[in-house]
């Protein structure tokens, strides 16, 4: 799986081929550096709705649509991510249609071919995907990011709706044209990849060079508490700690702390709240890495009639973890948890979005090196780690069904 052939084309374009043995299929998938790490506040959003604009067949015309039917006529497949730091475009298809597939995605990055009509009639369906975000459970995560930091990370990816509302199709089509400016753009071609792949590539070599987007590096924390108000008998709590980035040494000691105390039914909340007081039916936490910031994070439901028990014990429960007494077996089980869910990565198609975030950054994403620096992370490690993050002044979070008055009497726990 790690033998890569990567370079960089006259105009600055990354390209990446990655085959993987008995792969049925060609992914192409190709990545833009964009995302809310580098919208304005007025502008945010504008990476989403771009998203949209690129991957609805309905507004391809011409050349575009001709080569779209073709390859949907081989059972082709497309699709579309924004993160916080990428947009990522994806269409799968048979091995010998993978040249086709790559002079498909480069036709899409045009942006001249954005109509303003094409704009208008996705803005209510952005809307509208706004509005159902609002109310469901993945909402509060990404509210606690923005109760965490301020600036381009703390910013949703899918925009505010005033920010949605005001976007021009000039402001829109401005941002596409530096989102697909030859630097920021990676292709990463994963699968079944033949010897007419760099062929398709090559047609890649016609971006212009443009003015890529950037962002100063600067990443700032500002940790809020978050109440959203609701009358359901059950509350969800997300605290969120700032954490190391993905290309810190320390990322996979974090990583290491992370899995010790949220991952799974021998977690440390898990065994905290549920197992030995029944206080939480749901209670995990994780990390989230981006290139310049990460984050920690604890994810617990609680009845509401005992929210403010359950709030002392998740807090006393952060708090016991930086005084662990790890063992090298506990850390090992860890570790090797981690290992096995990497490898498992890279035996799928989901290691083609680690390999593009990666080589944006102009880095290669080799698991086998990922598997080394997971070993060498140390009980001492894990514990410096969470010396340095878990610290309740650095402490967002973000309470679902929680009113004011709550929240309140949650705050007078922190005390």
């Amino acid at each position: 799986m790690e033998r890569y052939t990567a370079g960089y084309l006259g105009n600055g374009v990354g390209y990446l081929l990655a085959p993987r043995v008995h792969a049925p299929v060609t992914h192409v998938d190709v990545f833009l550096r964009a995302g809310p790490r580098y919208e304005p506040e007025a502008l945010n959003g504008v990476t989403h709705y771009l998203e949209h604009l690129l991957v609805n067949p309905a507004y391809y015309r011409g050349a575009l649509r001709k080569l779209w039917s073709a390859l949907e006529n081989r059972g082709a497949a497309l699709g579309a991510w924004t993160g916080k730091e990428f947009l990522m475009l994806r269409i799968v298809v048979p091995a010998e249609a993978a040249e086709k597939a790559l002079d498909f995605a480069r036709a899409l990055l045009e942006p001249a071919r954005l109509r303003k009509a094409d704009v208008e009639a996705e803005r209510p369906v952005i809307l509208d995907e706004l509005m159902r975000r609002r109310y469901s459970a993945q909402q509060a995560f990404l509210i606690v990011e923005e109760a965490l930091f301020r600036g381009g990370y703390g910013r949703p990816v899918l925009g505010k709706e005033a920010t949605v509302r005001e976007m021009t199709h000039k402001e829109i089509k401005a941002w596409a044209a530096r989102a697909t400016a030859a630097d920021s753009v990676r292709v990463v071609v994963s699968g079944d990849v033949g010897e007419a792949a760099m062929a398709g590539v090559e047609s890649f070599g016609d971006l212009e060079k443009g003015e890529p987007l950037y962002d100063e590096g600067y990443v700032e924390v500002a940790p809020r508490f978050v109440a959203i108000p609701g009358d359901s008998p059950r509350v969800r709590l997300l605290l969120a700690f700032p954490g190391p980035g993905m290309n810190r040494e320390d990322r996979f000691a974090a990583e290491v702390l992370a899995f010790l105390s949220g991952a799974g039914l021998r977690s440390r909340i898990f065994q905290d709240l549920r197992q030995r007081r029944g206080l939480a039916y749901e209670a995990l936490g994780g990390s989230l890495h981006y290139e310049n910031a990460g984050l920690l994070f604890f994810n617990v439901e609680l009845a509401r009639k005992r929210l403010l028990e359950g709030f002392q014990a998740l807090m006393d429960s952060v708090r016991s973890i930086a005084g662990l007494r790890l063992s090298a077996e506990d850390t090992t089980r860890a570790v090797e948890g981690l290992v096995m869910n990497l490898l498992q990565q890279a035996e799928s198609a989901q290691v083609s979005r680690r390999l593009g975030t990666n080589w944006l950054q102009d880095h290669l994403f080799f698991p086998s090196r990922e598997t080394l620096r997971y070993r060498r992370v140390t009980p001492d490690d894990v514990r410096g780690i969470a010396e340095k993050y878990l610290k309740p002044e650095t402490m967002a979070m973000t309470a679902v069904g929680v009113g004011a008055e709550e929240l309140a009497k949650m705050m007078e726990v922190m005390q």
